[in-house]
């Protein structure tokens, strides 16, 4: 049985939100929450989302997860994995 992989394909903050560490946190209690191996997809295009996933992930997992690059029927792009732990 293959692994079980956590995806975030659609992950959203009001502007009115933004930079106030709300999405960091929320992304932080789902990871936390969930541990196991995740990806989280993200459009080409989307520069500013990239930035902020690559930040939080790099924070969360202290620099150890990797960029990967989907094709596939689900999503085609950038995508950085990694693997949560359960807190504690």
């Amino acid at each position: 049985m293959p692994a079980l992989t956590y995806l975030i394909d659609e992950f959203f903050v009001l502007r009115k939100y933004r930079r106030r560490g709300v999405g960091a946190h929320v992304a932080r209690t789902v990871f936390d929450r969930f541990p196991g191996h995740w990806e989280v997809s993200e459009l080409r295009e989307n520069t500013a989302a990239q930035a902020f996933w690559r930040r939080v992930i790099g924070r969360y997992t202290g620099g150890n997860f990797r960029e990967v690059e989907l094709d596939s029927p689900r999503w085609r792009g950038p995508a950085p994995a990694f693997e949560s732990k359960s807190p504690g």
